[in-house]
C-alpha cells in the first residue's frame, strides 16, 4: 500500500510538472523590443516582464512564427496580452515560447 501511495506521487508530480510546460497561459505586458533577425534560430521578444522567444513547434502546430513577430514588432511600446507555454531556466537558456500576441483592450 504504501509502495502504490509513493508511485501515486511521483506521476502526480510528473504529470503536474507536463502540466505546467504544455498548457498556455496568458500575461499582461509591454513590449520593450523585437526584430524580425533570429538568434540561434529563433525570434526574441523583449517585454517589461521577462524575454520570450518565438519559433514555431511542430508539436503544437505552431508554425506562425514570423506572423506573431510581426506582432510584436507593430506593438512595440504598448501593452499587450501575450499566450505563452514553457518554462523559463536562465541556467540552461530556456525561454517561454509566444504562441499569440494581441493589444490589450484600453
Amino acid at each position: 500500500m504504501k509502495f502504490k501511495l509513493i508511485l501515486l506521487g511521483i506521476v502526480m508530480c510528473i504529470l503536474l510538472a507536463l502540466y505546467s510546460y504544455f498548457i498556455a497561459d496568458t500575461i499582461e505586458t509591454r513590449v520593450t523590443d523585437a526584430q524580425m533577425a533570429k538568434v540561434d534560430g529563433r525570434f526574441m521578444i523583449a517585454t517589461e516582464y521577462r524575454p520570450f522567444v518565438n519559433y514555431d513547434a511542430r508539436y503544437r502546430l505552431k508554425f506562425n512564427s514570423g506572423s506573431v513577430q510581426n506582432d510584436a514588432i507593430r506593438f512595440k511600446g504598448d501593452h499587450v496580452k501575450i499566450k505563452k507555454y514553457g518554462w523559463r531556466i536562465p541556467i540552461f537558456s530556456m525561454y517561454e515560447n509566444v504562441v499569440k500576441i494581441e493589444e490589450k483592450e484600453k
